[in-house]
């Protein structure tokens, strides 16, 4: 085979692999990274959220009103220490608000993350060192941060800053895998580059083949037809020379092989075996996450409980009272309080409810003490739910999840009651608890997590097995 045939062979062979990783990185590695992505954006979220409860942020009243248009960074300048939860809450709004166009408006494909987007989504990512989260940062939002999650971390708020801690560690691998995905690419958009100049110009009719034969010849011819061939392309020097050296330089076998080994896609042998997970650690998270809503539901708790007494004491007039004092004479318990609430049915609709106020505080306080009892590990309901077969723990947690979303429902009408039902002079002192109402919404959202997890592995093994595939083989 003479040259200019092997030459031909080699470009045929380059736009292939340049094709084909285009295609692995779009349908692979990119899909990796908008995934990534979100699992930030999910920690981002309840961070602030924390932080937003112990006042160590103040959210910025201008977030939704700022248009996006491109992937920018949070301000980096200084301010005094004194305004340091405002700038916080300021700059991780807008860091929360980027992470949300990213996740959800940005296109993750090879032709749309140019390398100028790249360069933007990685100072992005650099925005705050999650990895090293510290107040002694010489970077100010970084120092910030690391600040405010020191204080939160001494705040007692137990076991939601224990889970945001292992969560911050997960955000910074997810933040890592990124970063390594973004620098691949940019590498890659090199390699595209030549691809191109191989398949457009040196491909193409009018290129003078004599030209491969010199290094000089080569440079010219391609620069020639760059601006014929391929008019909205810039010329990059430094790539031309490199595909002049693959063709002319006395080590071009060396070059073309370290090329092709660069463009080389592993294809991951195809496998019958189940992934090695430990699907029992999987659904005792789900059991894990129901303990802490005890934290929120407590909070919960004390709030209806100035909400009902300030209503109550608006009912206190003459009669009233001559009527407490007759049922205190004559040994009579107190009447049944029930507030009748709208419930938000689905489609909008709406139905009334009579909440009995007594058996509904009641039941909250034995549900806030059995979740309570399953965030501590040495206590007999978590060491007895722990010891139980899978499914039935599976059917726990879903159990709990359907009476939580209904419970959810219900202290929201509550809330809407208590805002609604007291009157002007006091409609100031009641406490709202749609904080509190998000952060049960958001775990219950990672419970509903766990249960899928899990019933995915489980249903994959069944399958499997089905199958006559052993976990071993």
């Amino acid at each position: 085979m003479d040259n200019s045939s092997q030459d031909e062979s080699f470009n045929v062979k380059v736009i292939k692999a340049v094709e084909s990783k285009t295609s692995w990185f779009d349908s692979t590695m990119l899909v990796q990274v908008q995934d990534r992505y979100r699992n930030h954006l999910v920690f981002i979220k309840n961070m602030f959220d924390l932080l937003q409860k112990r006042s160590l942020v103040i959210p910025d009243p201008y977030k939704n009103e700022r248009k996006i248009l491109k992937v920018t960074c949070p301000d980096e300048s200084p301010f005094n220490e004194n305004d340091r939860a405002q700038q916080l809450g300021i700059r991780l709004n807008d860091y929360e608000t980027m992470l949300d166009y990213i996740c959800n408006y940005m296109k993750f494909s090879v032709d749309q993350l140019t390398t100028d987007k790249i360069k933007a989504l990685l100072e992005f990512n650099n925005s705050f060192a999650w990895s090293n989260l510290t107040a002694s940062s010489n970077r100010i939002n970084t120092r910030a941060l690391g600040i405010a999650l020191s204080e939160l971390k001494n705040s007692g708020m137990g076991m939601a800053v224990g889970m945001l801690f292992d969560g911050l560690g997960n955000t910074a691998h997810e933040i890592e895998g990124i970063n390594k995905v973004l620098k691949a690419l940019g590498n890659f958009h090199r390699e595209r580059y030549k691809a191109e100049v191989r398949r457009s110009i040196i491909s193409d009719r009018r290129f003078d083949s004599s030209a491969m034969n010199d290094s000089d010849s080569l440079m010219t011819e391609i620069k020639r037809l760059l601006p014929i061939c391929m008019p909205s392309r810039p010329v990059y020097q430094d790539l031309i020379q490199e595909i002049v050296d693959e063709e002319t330089a006395l080590a071009k076998e060396e070059l073309r092989n370290k090329l092709l080994s660069r463009l080389h896609v592993e294809e991951k042998a195809a496998t019958s075996k189940a992934p090695s997970v430990d699907t029992h650690e999987i659904i005792m998270n789900g059991v894990r996450f129901i303990g802490s809503l005890a934290e929120q539901y407590n909070i919960v708790q004390q709030k209806i409980i100035v909400n009902h007494d300030i209503l109550q004491s608006e009912s206190n007039g003459f009669k009233d009272k001559l009527m407490k004092l007759i049922r205190r004479i004559f040994g009579l318990a107190d009447p049944q309080v029930e507030y009748q609430v709208s419930v938000a049915e689905r489609g909008n609709e709406q139905r009334k409810e009579i909440i009995n106020y007594n058996k509904f505080m009641e039941s909250l306080v034995k549900r806030i003490t059995y979740y309570g009892s399953l965030t501590e590990k040495n206590h007999p309901n978590y060491q007895k739910m722990n010891s139980q077969k899978d499914d039935f723990i599976f059917n726990f947690v879903a159990n709990q999840l359907t009476e939580n979303g209904r419970l959810h429902i219900r202290l929201t009408a509550l809330d809407e009651f208590f805002k609604a039902a007291a009157t002007p002079a006091d409609r100031a002192r009641i406490k709202g608890i749609k904080m509190e109402l998000t952060t049960l919404k958001n775990i219950l959202a990672k419970i509903n997590q766990c249960k899928g997890e899990y019933a995915a592995y489980v249903e994959e093994a069944e399958q499997m097995k089905k199958l006559g595939i052993k976990d071993n083989e």
